[in-house]
């Protein structure tokens, strides 16, 4: 797919923020193949993500990290990404490096999340092979594995705006609809390979003991500009933040610890206990069918994905966004009361409704509404737009993704006080019914829809 690279010989797409209404180009159609290659992006990202959501808790909790500590890991990446998701977004909308606006930033991200993710699976490892005092290997392993949890989340958080933003600079409307249902098929597709890893018993496997488990593990931008552009967002974009906001703080509190659920309240392991303990090994277990249940969840949402498209011309864009929140806020309010194995893992397939309607239905609202607002400017006098106050579909995407940071910093804020006051996770996916059926209200009563 094209992007905006400023060179001779190459077509240019600009947003509205750039040239205004009038100097606007429509891109072309584009074929299948680049919207699949552009969709492979998300793929590794969500495999990426999988893995940390399946691991992540169970290892700091395995390296040593106290309890009451643990929530805070999640808390310190998305503090940064949101104070500054929105300046990247700004940022790369008057990019004018040579490979475009947004590659790279997603070239950069990306290396960060690799960064991350190698060092928080093999801290632990790492310090072990250089540090034999067991008291200073234990701050060690737990300082790396938190820094590696902190990069990577930041990196990963973070490269969803542009992604999203390249879609909508190089694609015709008709094409952001196909792109996004893209995304959400291979977001699926990669997190269901991602939990399928941490489902596989790699202990007694000949490959997972050469290897080692997890349980070794040109514009000048100023701050009164990025303030303009954020305090010119109409009120029906507000709204729909407020509502993705809901959306994933309810998902984000059910997947962050659904492994960890699973070790200790369903499977009723210790994960505080002896590697070599009963208890530690049913603990883990428990982490390995939770990264089952994530993996039919992921299957889940890229099926759903795709008979989206077929739900639309029934129930709308409305339809789609109410029966998420509420099929999962009745299915974890379900595995909250009655915990059992096999109730669980059925109901983790509505897991992925919410999780295929939380990547597609805000990012296709986003869409009408920026084609809303290009056909009023177009109907203005010239001179109408072009002062520099629009914006661009970088910070709105941008705005959008940092809802998504906004919920990681309530989750770990407030989960991780939550889960010591009642002594139990199971507070946890309680949370998350209550906050995703509060959430059905809000898009049905809120949230703008277009026809």
């Amino acid at each position: 797919m094209g992007d905006s690279s400023g060179q001779p010989g190459i077509h240019t797409y600009k947003s509205l923020a750039e040239e205004g209404p009038f100097g606007s180009v429509e891109p072309p159609k584009r074929p299948t193949g680049s919207l699949v290659m552009h969709s492979m992006a998300m793929f590794g990202r969500e495999f990426c993500y999988a893995v940390e959501a399946a691991y992540v808790t169970p290892v700091l909790l395995s390296v040593g990290l106290p309890k009451s500590l643990y929530s805070m890991v999640w808390l310190l990446s998305p503090v940064l990404g949101f104070l500054l998701q929105p300046v990247v977004g700004l940022a790369s909308d008057h990019c004018r490096a040579r490979w475009g606006r947004r590659r790279p930033y997603i070239l950069t991200l990306g290396v960060v999340m690799l960064l991350g993710m190698a060092m928080y699976l093999n801290g632990d490892a790492i310090v072990s092979a250089l540090i034999a005092d067991p008291r200073t290997k234990l701050i060690w392993a737990i300082s790396i594995t938190m820094i590696g949890v902190v990069l990577f989340d930041f990196a990963a958080d973070f490269i969803d705006g542009p992604i999203k933003a390249y879609l909508f600079d190089v694609c015709t409307h008709r094409d952001k609809e196909r792109g996004l249902h893209y995304h959400a098929l291979f977001t699926g597709l990669g997190g269901a390979l991602g939990y399928l890893l941490g489902a596989i018993d790699w202990a007694h496997l000949e490959l997972g003991r050469l290897l080692g488990t997890e349980f070794q593990t040109r514009r000048t931008m100023t701050t009164k500009s990025l303030l303009r552009a954020l305090m010119s967002m109409p009120p029906h974009y507000r709204c729909l933040c407020v509502s993705h906001l809901i959306g994933w703080t309810a998902f984000l509190s059910n997947m962050l610890f659904f492994t960890d659920f699973m070790g200790q309240i369903v499977y009723h392991g210790d994960p505080y206990g002896a590697h070599n303990s009963t208890e530690f090994l049913i603990y883990q277990r428990g982490v390995e069918v939770g990264c089952w249940g994530l993996c039919i969840n992921s299957v889940f949402s890229s099926l759903y994905s795709y008979f989206q498209k077929a739900l639309v011309p029934y129930i709308g864009l409305k339809g789609l966004y109410f029966m998420g929140y509420l099929l999962f806020g009745l299915g974890t309010g379900v595995i909250g009361l009655f915990p059992n194995v096999y109730s669980t893992l059925v109901i983790c397939t509505l897991f992925g409704v919410m999780s295929s309607t939380l990547y597609t239905v805000p990012f296709n609202l986003i869409t009408a509404y920026h084609r809303e607002e290009q056909e009023k400017q177009r109907q203005q006098a010239p001179g109408g737009g072009p002062d520099g106050s629009t914006r661009g579909q970088g910070v709105d995407c941008a705005t959008l993704t940092c809802m998504v940071q906004l919920a990681q910093i309530l989750v770990g804020g407030g989960l991780g006080l939550l889960v010591n006051t009642a002594g139990s996770v199971v507070v946890v996916v309680i949370t998350a019914s209550a906050v995703a059926l509060i959430g059905c209200c809000f898009v049905a009563l809120f949230v703008r829809y277009m026809d």
